[in-house]
């Protein structure tokens, strides 16, 4: 269901069931009217936003952001990479990551963090963006990224999508954005296959590249769940993932939840952190995407089994954005 912030305590939002919640705190309709297209680098920007997603943002949701995991990522000066799976129903998929980042970027407002924060940017179907009247230019100017995911892609695609995240790369390593991606791409249309057979290796690539030349790298994963009535959105425990003296670290993530893959957990153990591993051996650059994928892909099958257990204990109750 759709938790609403109350009251402000040590700096950060008591969440609570059964409040709504008015706009006009937060975008005026003066600003509304004349701000059109404000400087990305604005807090406007990030308040025009919030502005017009809230208004698509209208399904039952339920979210668990009364353990603080999104006061948390507001409140961490490091940008981040957010990966969610994909469902047999993808446009709810789409609703459900429209849902989550008008929560983000609310809470960077009530933060007071509008202007400096990281601005999101999400992967997002050319095929899609092409389909809207102005040829999706409106949605890439608040933040959606036009990739081919598309089965079969030819090689200009290839070449364009690999340019693409170059400079998405680079705009993490600057902290100028928060990166929204679903890793099983075009693969997501094969349902019957399980989420290890579809996770793709582009994000894993982003994080080597990424440790190059910066200490950490976090990633959240989102895990949406869907029935007729409603969805269900779990924010999962973070990823570091470090590089120290070329050897490659990962932190336990969500090993602590009973949907995580035993084995895996096992391998974290109680530690903070764990060196990536084979058979006692060390993974080097050359060969940690696959090892970094791995890890995320469970983190988010984890997630992903919470999130379907939190939609079955749903009240359905409905609350406004």
């Amino acid at each position: 269901m759709m938790i609403l912030p109350l009251s402000i305590s040590d700096t950060r939002n008591n969440y609570t069931r059964g409040s709504g919640f008015k706009s006009s705190a937060l975008l005026s309709d003066k600003t509304a009217s004349v701000l059109k297209k404000p400087e990305v680098n604005s807090a406007d920007y990030i308040k025009y936003i919030y502005g017009r997603l809230k208004k698509v943002c209208n399904e039952v949701v339920e979210i668990n952001v009364e353990t603080n995991k999104l006061q948390d990522i507001v409140h961490s000066d490091e940008p981040r990479i957010f990966i969610m799976n994909h469902t047999s129903t993808q446009w709810k998929d789409i609703n459900a990551a429209k849902f989550f980042n008008t929560l983000l970027y609310r809470e960077y407002i009530y933060q007071s963090r509008a202007e400096s924060c990281p601005r999101s940017r999400i992967l997002t179907n050319t095929g899609l963006l092409q389909k809207r009247k102005d040829g999706g230019e409106e949605l890439k100017w608040m933040g959606a990224v036009p990739i081919n995911a598309g089965l079969g892609v030819k090689k200009d695609a290839k070449n364009g999508n690999a340019v693409t995240l170059k400079h998405l790369t680079k705009e993490l390593i600057n902290g100028d954005i928060n990166l929204f991606l679903f890793p099983e791409g075009a693969l997501a249309a094969l349902t019957f296959l399980p989420l290890k057979y579809k996770f793709q290796p582009g994000v894993s690539a982003i994080i080597r590249r990424v440790l190059e030349e910066k200490n950490e790298i976090r990633v959240t994963p989102l895990g949406f769940a869907h029935n007729s009535r409603e969805s269900a959105i779990h924010i999962g425990d973070e990823i570091v993932f470090s590089k120290t003296d070329g050897e490659y670290y990962a932190t336990r993530g969500n090993a602590d939840s009973k949907y995580f893959d035993k084995k895996l957990a096992g391998f974290f153990g109680d530690k903070e952190k764990t060196l990536i591993t084979e058979n006692g051996t060390v993974v080097n650059s050359n060969r940690i995407v696959p090892f970094i994928s791995g890890i995320l892909m469970r983190n988010l099958e984890c997630c992903t089994k919470e999130a379907k257990k939190d939609l079955k204990n749903s009240s359905g109750e409905i609350y406004t954005l």
